[in-house]
């Protein structure tokens, strides 16, 4: 009888994906103001098409590390690919059993299709790496040419982290973010992105993701989540 009341008294541990925190309107207002201001701020100083030479520095770091990392950074920026944030929220739905859990992330596409390569990414004519800084810039990948300006992998790299992030308990929820910035750094290594494409991509990655989170998980949130241990 005793052992039974003890075990009734122990909080409940919490799921492995479990919605349990909405963001508030002034929250997102302010990260969306941020994220333009940087975006903002980056497309003016690529519109021109010129890498500044900080810039060349940045990317020769990144892009200089050495050749056996290649599988590696491959394997991380998949997380940055078009159709990851469906693949990401169909694992978030296999844990919490709501397909509604789903729409943000697939609203992450049109968003990602229809603004950042549809607007910015036409609006500001800067070349990839290899065209606009110049052939020694080792190119891992495919993109030798195109317009560059933002990063599309670091878009949706950080519009996933932050929704995913909505479904961790409190001390994990760094964790896909920490993964969203090693897409940025893979698209340096590969020679694929300068340093502010990957700059302006995190910005409108994570303004998509709090506009999304706000409208479409708050409604869904069970403030009893959070308090219901690791």
């Amino acid at each position: 009888m005793s052992s039974n009341v003890s075990q009734s008294n122990q909080p409940a541990r919490r799921a492995p994906f479990a919605l349990g925190h909405a963001v508030s309107g002034p929250v997102v207002t302010a990260t969306v103001a941020a994220a333009a201001s940087v975006t903002v701020a980056t497309s003016a100083v690529a519109w021109d098409g010129d890498v500044p030479g900080w810039e060349v520095d940045a990317l020769e770091f990144f892009n200089g590390w050495p050749d056996w990392l290649e599988p590696v950074m491959w394997a991380v920026q998949q997380v940055g690919v078009l159709f990851s944030p469906i693949v990401a929220g169909l694992i978030i739905v296999y844990f919490t059993r709501n397909w509604l859990h789903l729409v943000p992330f697939v609203a992450v596409l049109p968003l990602k299709l229809g603004f950042e390569k549809g607007v910015v990414k036409q609006l500001v004519d800067r070349e990839r790496p290899f065209r606009s800084v110049g052939p020694e810039i080792e190119v891992r990948g495919p993109a030798f040419d195109g317009l560059s300006f933002p990063s599309g992998h670091t878009t949706t790299a950080f519009a996933v982290g932050i929704l995913v992030s909505a479904f961790l308990p409190p001390r994990w929820r760094p964790l896909p973010l920490v993964w969203a910035a090693a897409v940025g750094v893979s698209r340096l290594y590969y020679g694929e992105h300068n340093f502010l494409d990957v700059v302006a991509g995190a910005a409108l990655g994570t303004a998509f993701a709090a506009v999304l989170w706000f409208v479409f998980l708050n409604r869904l949130v069970d403030p009893a989540i959070d308090s219901a241990g690791p």
